[in-house]
């Protein structure tokens, strides 16, 4: 069966004669806004929704990384999240946020929250969720704390007589530590006078690292009740994807223990029981909501015994990809988390990776890492929203054209593969059908892709599914007393 779809078009409904197809508008009318995330079917290692059907996401981070700890509402280029950056995002295609919620700015004083800068985060959320963005909330660090040149901590955390006077940030890798202010703080000018990825190697860092897997005064405790709090923030939110428990966690203190840096040890040895701490805070709220774990991020294969709490369904192991510290393809890093998802039997998903170089080989990277993303049926969420626009505020064309993928959302069924040509702007996706299934499976077509609109060829063409166009950008099919269960269907989108 072909069609074809303009943007131009109202709804368009295709129904089979003699069948008693799904009422696409009645489905919609009584599933209105977002669907809400549901568990990991760990047949597959893919996410699902509530009414189990497989959800892919394209996505974004926004996160920032200083005072006041989150982007404005106001549009302004690279920096902010609000309604301007949120349309922008829908019309590109892009289905969901990484959104940072620091910990620095939610407890600046110790078991005292800011529910001001909490409410902010819970406004950008809804703003996401009317625009039919999920949101990852994610627990964002680089380096951990201010006084040793990073962030993420609260400024009470950090205590400088951890370590020895002379092996005080930034210790070897300079060898003379850096003069502080009355806060314990190094100068703007010290901390970018060194590499910030080079400093997890000094003593400080390390030392601070371990003292939060090792719960010095209760420090992995405080972690933990900070994210039952954003649990019980988030609870009933409907565009919730997961919770990313912290971004990039350095392997602990190597210098105490230098086995640490040998790949995947630290994953089991140290991370896995903050992890499991902290969901087990979280499971005290929250019953079902995705979390998102991740290891070291110079692991080849993941070294964990287990997912958090042992249970892969509610679990979902989030990796980046970056050469360094990746030494093989984005190809090598994907097969690798699919053996890690299949042993911890849980899903995966790319949260973090170059979405920034806009020509040469950087250029050629991001396009072989969404193609690969595709062969492994991987969602991912790009390195950043604030890289996206040009000076004048418009989206950077080779950075748009990524983002605007066409892609499944939605597979009422299972994946069997999908991929979308940049080429010709194609986009097919085969899936073996669940009638059981009762939702739709639905296509993002982004505008910017087909602004003429496209054609629309499903195999076979008995298969009996039922088009609907939801909304500018997106075809959802229903299954109809024509659709075999079990029957393998390809979806063809071809540009007009």
């Amino acid at each position: 069966m072909r069609t074809s779809c303009l943007l131009s078009s109202a709804i368009a409904l295709f129904f089979l004669s003699g069948t008693n197809a799904e009422d696409p508008q009645g489905f919609y009318a009584a599933n209105p806004g977002m669907t809400k995330i549901g568990l990991v079917d760990q047949s597959i290692n893919q996410i699902t929704d509530v009414h189990g059907r497989v959800r892919f996401f394209h996505g974004t981070n926004v996160v920032k990384k200083a005072a006041p700890w989150f982007r404005q509402s106001e549009f302004k280029p690279g920096d902010s999240f609000g309604p301007t950056d949120v349309a922008n995002l829908r019309k590109l295609g892009v289905n969901a946020v990484r959104l940072g919620h620091h910990w620095a700015g939610s407890e600046p004083v110790r078991g005292q929250y800011n529910q001001t800068f909490i409410d902010i985060m819970k406004a950008q959320t809804k703003l996401a969720e009317d625009n039919g963005i999920y949101v990852l909330v994610d627990v964002h660090q680089d380096v951990l704390a201010a006084q040793i040149c990073g962030h993420g901590v609260p400024d009470w955390f950090y205590k400088k007589d951890w370590v020895p006077a002379w092996k005080r940030f930034p210790y070897p890798q300079k060898l003379i530590p850096f003069p502080v202010d009355a806060n314990g703080k190094p100068s703007d000018a010290d901390c970018n006078s060194i590499d910030w990825s080079v400093s997890y190697l000094n003593v400080a860092v390390g030392n601070a690292f371990g003292r939060l897997y090792n719960n010095f005064d209760n420090l992995g405790d405080a972690f933990a009740s900070y994210w039952k709090k954003l649990a019980q923030e988030y609870v009933s939110t409907k565009n919730i994807l997961g919770y990313n428990l912290l971004n990039e966690p350095w392997v602990g203190d190597t210098w105490a223990d230098p086995g640490l840096l040998v790949p995947g040890v630290a994953d089991r040895k140290v991370m896995e029981g903050l992890w499991n701490k902290a969901t087990t805070q979280i499971r005290t709220v929250d019953k079902d909501t995705l979390v998102f774990f991740e290891g070291a991020t110079l692991d080849v294969l993941s070294g964990f015994n287990d997912v958090p709490l042992g249970d892969g369904a509610r679990a979902v192991h989030s990796f980046h990809y970056y050469k360094p510290p990746q030494t093989g393809s984005i190809s090598t890093t994907l097969e690798n988390r699919r053996k890690d998802n299949v042993r911890l039997k849980t899903a995966g998903m790319l949260t973090e990776f170059e979405f920034w170089i806009t020509e040469g080989e950087g250029a050629n990277l991001l396009q072989e890492t969404v193609n690969a993303a595709d062969k492994y049926m991987m969602s991912w969420m790009g390195w950043a929203y604030e890289n996206l626009y040009d000076g004048g505020g418009v989206p950077k064309p080779v950075l748009a054209k990524h983002y605007s993928r066409a892609y499944p959302s939605a597979i009422a069924g299972i994946p069997t593969s999908y991929g979308f040509n940049p080429a010709d702007s194609s986009l097919t996706v085969t899936y073996k059908v669940k009638k059981s299934v009762t939702a739709p499976t639905e296509l993002i077509l982004p505008k910017p892709t087909y602004p003429n609109g496209y054609n629309v060829t499903v195999s076979p063409n008995t298969a009996g599914l039922i088009q609907h166009v939801v909304d500018e950008r997106t075809l959802a099919f229903f299954n109809s007393a024509a659709t075999a269960d079990g029957q393998s269907i390809t979806i063809t989108i071809t540009k007009l």
